[in-house]
């Protein structure tokens, strides 16, 4: 079976293989949903429950963050100037029906490089309680050993913290 007519059917009115979309000029960061509607996730949160849909969800995600990364590298010899990681925000979803949506994170520009090297020396020293609750999202989808962890606690609108966290991806070999 084709991965895109797997993702059709598994997630019905998402485009899973619009890759050009992540080149386009942005003036700053994008993260990029991998639902852009919840209702779109009902059946399949009827056929896998909350915790295997959120699994599912992650490591769709995690493909689409590697098939940008290898398009960028590419495009150029040297690789794209971005920064790409996995990123977490709206935790409210899981405490209310347990699902954990990935967006695709991505920074362009000497300015997305400059905050991947500033968030890779955070890594897993940040101690946030929704970190351990993505990292028990990667645990299930044995996809732990391949990122590391980072989050940001920054002020929103009145009353109303904004949780972002990273999942970094880690290239084998290398140091976070």
């Amino acid at each position: 079976m084709k991965l895109s007519t797997l993702c059709n059917q598994l997630l019905p009115g998402e485009a899973c293989d619009d890759i050009e979309s992540f080149f386009l000029e942005i003036d700053d960061f994008e993260e990029v949903p991998l639902v852009s509607r919840l209702s779109r996730i009902d059946d399949l949160l009827e056929r896998l429950g909350p915790r295997w849909t959120s699994a599912y969800l992650l490591s769709l995600c995690s493909h689409v963050l590697s098939t940008v990364r290898i398009a960028g590298r590419v495009r150029s010899a040297t690789g794209s100037e971005m920064f790409l990681a996995l990123s977490f925000t709206e935790f409210e979803l899981h405490a209310e029906e347990g699902v954990l949506l990935p967006h695709v994170f991505y920074y362009p520009g000497p300015e997305g490089v400059a905050l991947g090297h500033r968030l890779r020396h955070e890594c897993d020293t940040t101690a946030l309680a929704e970190i351990a609750l993505v990292r028990s999202v990667f645990e299930d989808a044995d996809m732990l050993a391949g990122f590391r962890f980072c989050g940001r606690r920054t002020d929103g609108p009145p009353g109303h913290d904004v949780v972002r966290v990273f999942a970094i991806p880690v290239a084998e070999g290398s140091e976070c």
